[in-house]
């Protein structure tokens, strides 16, 4: 639901109190581990028939992401652009640091 509030306002459309009171419910209950992973964008994106945003758009959609999961209290952990085994082994040490 926390992308779902962030699509929201990456389309222009306020949160509806359904969406605020459960983004509320989840955040004083902790129902989710305050790190979280933030993926970055590779540097490019493929149009598809479901993907049809420009890559700005994709990087204000990004930006919306972020904004969204701190201003709700999450910690980002951020995963660089890179390949595949890239990116898994930067997830495998980060949570390795984090003692798991």
């Amino acid at each position: 639901m926390i992308c779902t509030a962030a699509l929201a306002t990456y389309l222009g459309y306020s949160a509806s109190d359904v969406l605020l009171r459960e983004l509320q419910r989840v955040t004083v209950a902790a129902i989710y581990e305050k790190r979280v992973f933030f993926v970055r964008n590779l540097g490019f994106i493929t149009p598809s028939a479901a993907r049809r945003i420009s890559f700005e758009e994709a990087l204000r959609f990004e930006r919306i992401h972020e904004e969204t999961y701190r201003n709700l209290g999450f910690e980002l952990v951020y995963i660089p652009p890179g390949s595949l085994s890239d990116r898994v082994s930067a997830i495998k040490a980060a949570l390795s640091d984090d003692g798991r």
